[in-house]
C-alpha cells in the first residue's frame, strides 16, 4: 500500500506540473496576447505567481516521492542504462528548478515592476520581461517533456 500511495502522489505531482505547463504554453499565453498589453502583462504576472506556487509544491512532492521510489544503490550509479537515464532525468530536473528560480525570482518581479497602466503603451523593459517569461516557460515545457521521456524509459 505504501508503494501505491507514493506512486499516486508522484503521478499527481507530475500531472499538475506538466499539465500546468501545457495549459500555460498552449492556452494562457496565446490567449493573453489577444488583450490589451498592460492587462495581458498583469494577467501573466498574476498567473505566473500562482502557478509558481503550485509548481513548486508539485516539484517538492516529485522530489520526495522520486527519492522514495528510487533504490538507494541506483541514485548515482551510471554503470547501468537505468542509472544513466536516471542521472540524465535528474539533470533535467535540476534545469527545471533553476529555470523556476529565474522565473519566480527575476522575471515575475520584473513584469510586475514594469507593468504599464491600463491603456498605456508597454515599455521596452516590460516587453523584454514578457518575452523572457515566454522563453523560459517554453524551456521548462521542453525539459518537462524530456523528463517524461526519461521516466518512461525507467518503467
Amino acid at each position: 500500500m505504501a508503494d501505491q500511495t507514493i506512486n499516486f502522489f508522484h503521478l499527481l505531482g507530475t500531472s499538475v506540473w506538466i499539465g500546468g505547463m501545457i495549459y500555460t504554453h498552449f492556452i494562457l499565453l496565446p490567449s493573453v496576447s489577444k488583450i490589451d498589453p498592460g492587462e495581458s502583462g498583469k494577467l501573466q504576472g498574476i498567473a505566473a505567481k500562482r502557478f509558481s506556487i503550485i509548481a513548486w509544491v508539485a516539484i517538492i512532492i516529485l522530489i520526495i516521492t522520486g527519492f522514495l521510489k528510487t533504490p538507494g544503490e541506483m541514485l548515482l550509479n551510471v554503470s547501468t542504462q537505468f542509472g544513466v537515464v536516471l542521472l540524465i532525468k535528474h539533470i533535467f530536473i535540476l534545469g527545471v528548478v533553476l529555470v523556476g528560480i529565474v522565473i519566480g525570482g527575476i522575471v515575475v518581479p520584473g513584469l510586475r515592476k514594469n507593468m504599464p497602466n491600463p491603456g498605456e503603451k508597454p515599455r521596452e523593459k516590460f516587453l523584454l520581461f514578457k518575452k523572457r517569461l515566454e522563453l523560459l516557460a517554453t524551456t521548462n515545457l521542453i525539459l518537462g517533456i524530456l523528463i517524461l521521456i526519461c521516466a518512461s524509459m525507467l518503467w
